[in-house]
């Protein structure tokens, strides 16, 4: 009913309904009660002629929903009914690296090109900044430094974690998703 009604018309509704509870009702505070009501299902009767014709024309003209909704509205619709996991998978794209002009998207192998000065370079001590292709995105110069760690043993030094703007736990956290 509140759908139906303005917030006042609501309220009056609701005061009227009260007396009519208690029966102290008048006869001229009921027929406003039964205007508001009757108000209330004409409107409840113009929408769902007006969501019946919708339905038609959908139906005659084969409208997809990919038409009449973005493929966020419609995701985001079946989260709210459960046809979906309520939360987005992050996507993480891999680490990106980059050396002589090349950049290199660190899937499963890194070309020999890149990787020995990279590994080097880390186990070395220096810094990497400069082979990370995107040192502004935390979450890739994480998991460039997790993977590091992990395929050489040796662990990034504080001094450089703070230059790329890294927390360690940031990179034991990509550590650990590599793992799983």
């Amino acid at each position: 009913m509140a759908k139906l009604l303005t917030d006042q018309e609501f309220q009056r509704f609701s005061e009227l309904q009260q007396k009519q509870a208690s029966f102290t009702i008048t006869a001229e505070e009921a027929d406003e009660l039964r205007d508001i009501v009757a108000r209330a299902q004409k409107k409840r009767d113009d929408r769902a002629d007006a969501m019946h014709t919708v339905e038609t024309a959908i139906t005659q003209f084969e409208i997809t929903p990919d038409e009449l909704f973005s493929s966020e509205q419609i995701a985001e619709a079946a989260r709210n009914y459960g046809l979906i996991p309520a939360t987005k998978k992050e996507r993480v794209l891999p680490p990106s690296l980059t050396f002589n002009g090349k950049t290199h998207q660190w899937t499963r192998a890194l070309p020999e090109e890149i990787r020995v000065p990279l590994f080097e370079a880390f186990q070395g001590g220096q810094s990497v900044k400069t082979f990370i292709a995107t040192p502004k995105d935390a979450a890739r110069c994480a998991a460039t430094i997790a993977r590091l760690e992990k395929e050489t043993g040796a662990q990034y030094a504080q001094a450089w974690l703070e230059e790329l703007s890294l927390t360690r736990g940031q990179v034991d956290d990509a550590g650990a998703k590599l793992a799983a």
